[in-house]
């Protein structure tokens, strides 16, 4: 299939971005094209840019996603994922969940870090460039549900938290996360590189 637009919203549901064609196994208004994420109805270097937004905690086989994205992006391109993060206490309400990720969980296809971190690279001839794995304690769709009383605390404790965490996110993993609580979500942007 070929699209003229080059940007991609996989696992759009309902809340599709726009200017993106949106993809979603489920069908609901707003998706372009009705597909599977592992296997894309697209030509080889379709799209400039990939947004997903808490899609591929629900596939089981996310290496299998992980082709599929190098596949149809064009070298250079963009590609940002937000996901559940591990210490997200939420993630158990859903039955249908079945990955959670850390800051480095994109490490192991980033060439240049999965060798200097010793992980090994499941899939050695895929090159994703970890530009950023940011934490995020609460995200503002989740704070602007709040009573208005609450969004200023939480606005404040956010910016806060988040700041401090994304200063040193391996030791807020590490220790933050078991001593104090949770993170809601990861923001990666990675760059495909072919």
């Amino acid at each position: 299939m070929s699209m003229n637009n080059s940007k991609l919203d996989l696992g759009c549901s309902y809340h599709k971005k726009d200017g993106f064609v949106g993809i979603d196994i489920l069908k609901s208004n707003g998706i372009d094209v009705q597909t599977d994420a592992c296997f894309l109805p697209f030509k080889d270097d379709s799209f400039d840019e990939i947004y997903s937004s808490y899609a591929l905690e629900h596939i089981q086989d996310n290496l299998k996603v992980l082709e599929e994205i190098w596949r149809v992006c064009r070298n250079g391109a963009s590609v940002r994922l937000i996901l559940p993060h591990f210490s997200n206490p939420a993630f158990s309400d859903d039955l249908t969940h079945k990955h959670i990720y850390s800051t480095r969980t994109f490490e192991h296809y980033d060439q240049d870090l999965h060798e200097l971190t010793g992980h090994p690279n499941y899939l050695p001839d895929i090159n994703l460039k970890v530009e950023q794995a940011k934490l995020v304690w609460w995200p503002p769709q989740v704070i602007d549900r709040k009573k208005s009383w609450k969004k200023g605390v939480l606005k404040t404790l956010n910016m806060i938290i988040n700041t401090l965490a994304n200063r040193y996110p391996f030791l807020c993993e590490r220790i933050w996360c078991n001593w104090v609580g949770g993170f809601y979500e990861v923001d990666f942007t990675v760059k495909v590189l072919k």
